[in-house]
């Protein structure tokens, strides 16, 4: 905050009048007096006399300060820059240095100009000592970094060879060289990286970008593993037919190399082997079996080579570097079946049951806050025991609450014994919710009347789109067939890639758009009530 300053009594000569520094004085106090009523516009309104007529006084420099601040707690980002950086021109020992460059950076980076926030945010970082403001303007920094361009980094690290922060800076320069194929100056800032920060908390990303260097040019290549012979040979002839057609088409822009796994985890590790090493792909597509999947993955990883798994969403699988699954959470799913009884059922009240195991815990609790962020209404929230026999205290206890809808995130059989004790616990009326664990035979045929009219979400194999193409190619509506076809159609996007920027084109084509389906049980069918587009 400014405080009045004490100003001589001498007197200024603007537009053929004596203005005393009393006068300028009492301007500047009324607008000061605003500014801590936090009354910006006013205070704007009152001190721009002073920065218009009296530029010599000493009341000047407080006023450019608190028109800056003033109107950058009105939001009017592009003015405080402005004023801010006048202040820092015309007064480059300003008593309200630090504070003003901390201004100015919060403003550019609330505008969206990375690069500007970043310079003067780092400036601030490295002198303030205030610990707490020094944490924010770093989150706001490694924020702004990855977005900005070769020539913008190359500044920064210039401007900060001395600072801990060009640890990042560096880290994100090389990065953005190796991507663009620049590698004669990828090797050279991630090697300076590795020599002044020897500790640094990039090791192993330098050393994932320096193999994706080392692997060479893109070959324009994708390898393909399928069961064409063997137990699983049905599935394999099917992918083969999605292959042909877009090789028929020229819908791709790269060419597909195709290996016989033969249905078999060794013959399926071989086969992924001599795509890498003989046919030089860049990149591998395995629509196989978790079994097969596990040899695979750890090969093409320690050769740098991405894999997609079309057929799985198994979390471990993705927890190793450069492998990509096309599989959607449970807590996706929760967070979408959320959303449509909330907005299309016009439900306001929720109870949640689930059983108190990690996995089903951290679904219930995705269900429980996407509703309370939408300002709705969680009236309980119960856990059991998973080898429970009986809900009926648990029940009781929901039925006191009142819910318009219970979420049941759980497995199959649990919904099997839960939904009859829903009803015969007197919440017969009250909508079931839950996700993909509905979707099932079993559930309908054991579950009969009892699961009647439950709203779940679960993963879509394709979306709407995709599917008109995919049955106007020749095909039948087949989840495994559907799948690998929708990767193939998303991936048509990758014209232009190179080694090192490959896994994140690839992540971002088949995780940026995940589709949901929303489902009811309706005379013991499934039925397709919306779609849903993430």
């Amino acid at each position: 905050m400014v405080s009045c300053a004490t100003f001589a009594s001498e007197a200024t000569q603007e537009d053929g009048a004596k203005v005393t520094s009393v006068a300028i004085a009492s301007i500047y106090e009324k607008g000061n007096t605003y500014f801590k009523a936090k009354e910006y516009q006013k205070a704007i309104d009152e001190l721009s006399v002073i920065i218009d007529k009296h530029k010599e006084s000493v009341a000047y420099e407080p006023a450019l300060y608190i028109i800056a601040f003033s109107n950058y707690k009105l939001n009017k980002f592009k003015k405080a820059t402005q004023f801010g950086e006048k202040l820092l021109k015309e007064f480059p020992n300003s008593q309200y240095l630090l504070n003003i460059i901390s201004l100015v950076g919060e403003s550019f980076f609330k505008m969206g100009e990375d690069y500007r926030a970043a310079y003067y945010l780092t400036k601030y970082h490295t002198q303030t000592e205030d610990t707490t403001a020094q944490n924010k303007a770093f989150k706001r920094i490694m924020q702004t970094l990855p977005n900005l361009s070769i020539n913008q980094l190359e500044k920064l690290h210039r401007a900060h060879m001395a600072d801990p922060l060009d640890e990042h800076i560096l880290y994100y320069l090389a990065q953005i060289e190796a991507r663009e194929g620049k590698k004669k100056e990828a090797e050279r800032d991630f090697n300076l990286l590795l020599r002044r920060f020897p500790k640094t908390r990039y090791t192993f990303e330098v050393k994932e970008y320096q193999r994706f260097i080392d692997l060479g040019e893109a070959s324009g290549r994708a390898g393909i593993l399928l069961p064409i012979t063997g137990e699983y040979a049905s599935f394999g002839q099917k992918f083969l037919e999605v292959i042909k057609s877009y090789e028929n088409n020229n819908a791709l822009p790269f060419s597909l190399h195709y290996l016989d796994t033969k249905s078999d985890p060794i013959e399926a590790t071989m086969a992924a082997a001599k795509l890498i090493t003989d046919i030089h792909v860049d990149f591998i597509i395995a629509p196989i079996r978790l079994l097969e999947a596990f040899g695979v993955c750890g090969l093409a990883f320690g050769k740098g080579i991405p894999v997609i798994l079309p057929m799985t969403s198994e979390a471990r699988l993705e927890k190793i570097p450069l492998v990509i699954t096309t599989g959607q959470s449970n807590e996706e799913q929760a967070k979408c079946v959320a959303q449509y009884a909330m907005y299309d059922l016009g439900m306001d009240r929720f109870a949640v049951l689930f059983p108190d195991v990690a996995k089903y815990r951290s679904i219930a609790q995705t269900f429980a806050d996407e509703i309370t962020k939408n300002h709705r209404e969680i009236v309980t929230m119960v856990g059991f025991d998973p080898d429970s026999i009986t809900l009926k205290w648990e029940l009781k206890a929901i039925k006191n609450k009142h819910p318009e809808a219970i979420f049941l995130p759980m497995d199959r059989e649990m919904v099997i014994n839960s939904a009859p004790q829903v009803a015969y616990y007197g919440l017969e009326h009250v909508k079931i919710l839950g996700i993909e664990s509905f979707k099932d035979e079993k559930v309908i045929r054991l579950g009969e009347k009892y699961v009647e009219g439950a709203v779940f979400a679960a993963p879509s194999s394709i979306d709407s789109l995709s599917l008109k193409e995919f049955v106007r190619a020749g095909f039948k509506e087949d989840d495994l067939s559907a799948k690998f076809f929708y990767t193939l159609w998303c991936l048509k996007g990758l014209i232009t890639y190179n080694r090192s920027n490959l896994p994140e084109q690839i992540s971002m084509m088949l995780k940026g758009r995940e589709v949901f389906n929303i489902y009811t049980i309706m005379n013991g069918e499934f039925v397709k009530l919306t779609e849903i587009s993430k």
